[in-house]
């Protein structure tokens, strides 16, 4: 994978034909589901680490050029360097998907709460590629689990609320300083297996 930074808002990134299929974006150009979300996002992080390019805190544009028999190209722009009404005209269009990442914490009362959420994210998200950390603190405990949308989706893993109560970023904030961390991005796969 090749990456190729055009200026502070644009990235070039360069996908061989196995990369494409390892990250499973064939379809990516007609339709961006769940898998496929994670995979852009593994890529960014990858982009981040490698050439400093951060699309955190914007809303991006991501532009695919498959080559035949060659991979594809695929182009990202930060959105948030466009004045407001190119950004809504762009936003708005039928043949552009918005795609976000944000970090959620729930709370749970007790241990038997947390293994059932874990078992429902699983069942949606599968035990790879979530990204989820467990802590405890105050007699409780706490999942946080990075979700990707779609557009205006509100929520990735709307059933943990089935378990436990969605806290605010404040909240997570506190508890990622004041609780212990019982895991190392892997809260799903590690309590799963309990």
């Amino acid at each position: 994978m090749d990456f190729l930074v055009i200026g502070e808002a644009k990235l070039k990134i360069v996908l061989t034909e196995e990369e494409v299929r390892r990250y499973g974006l064939e379809q990516s150009g007609e339709s961006c589901g769940r898998s496929a979300r994670r995979s852009i996002w593994r890529i960014l992080d990858e982009a981040k680490s490698r050439v400093g390019f951060d699309p955190d805190g914007d809303k991006i544009l991501i532009q695919f050029y498959p080559q035949k028999g060659a991979g594809c190209e695929v182009f990202v722009t930060k959105l948030g360097i466009l004045p407001d009404s190119s950004a809504r005209l762009v936003s708005k269009s039928d043949r552009v998907s918005l795609l976000s990442r944000r970090r959620s914490f729930f709370r749970f009362e007790n241990i038997s709460s947390l293994l059932r959420a874990v078992k429902a994210v699983a069942a949606v998200g599968g035990r790879d590629g979530v990204i989820s950390d467990v802590y405890h603190g105050d007699g409780k405990f706490f999942l946080s689990v990075d979700e990707y949308g779609k557009g205006g989706e509100p929520a990735e893993f709307p059933q943990i609320a089935e378990f436990g109560e969605r806290l605010t970023a404040e909240c997570g904030v506190y508890i990622s300083e004041h609780c212990k961390r019982l895991t190392d991005g892997d809260g799903v796969e590690r309590f799963l297996s309990l």
